[in-house]
């Protein structure tokens, strides 16, 4: 379980992330299928926004292209070049909807108003 606070979208829980930043920070680990399902999973989920991933770019800048070449078949593919374009294709609707936290942090007044009948 990997936990991530953000600024704009607040705490996230991912499960298996440490397999993630396993992979990301060791490519080697492309040659085992269950990583790379892994990151498809997190691609194509759209209940998952692009941060995990960006997170996982900025900790291992050095694994990213082996990575994302390996998941993607893509030889030629460069996280510079290509990867906020990979994000808006398979984040559409992250990107459509705008971001925002799932959940906020409120005061006990506020509460109670909000449960009040």
């Amino acid at each position: 379980m990997g936990l991530i606070y953000d600024e704009v979208e607040g705490l996230n829980y991912y499960l298996d992330f440490g397999h993630l930043d396993a992979l990301f920070a060791n490519p080697d680990l492309t040659h085992d299928e269950a990583y790379l399902s892994l990151l498809r999973d997190y691609l194509s989920d759209d209940t998952v926004s692009p941060l995990p991933l960006r997170r996982l770019v900025e900790r291992h800048p050095d694994g990213t292209d082996p990575v994302f070449r390996a998941v993607l078949s893509r030889p030629s593919f460069s996280w510079r070049h290509h990867g906020e374009a990979l994000l808006w294709s398979r984040k559409r609707e992250y990107f459509q909807r705008g971001v925002s936290p799932d959940f906020a942090v409120i005061g006990e007044r506020l509460a109670d108003l909000l449960c009040a009948p």
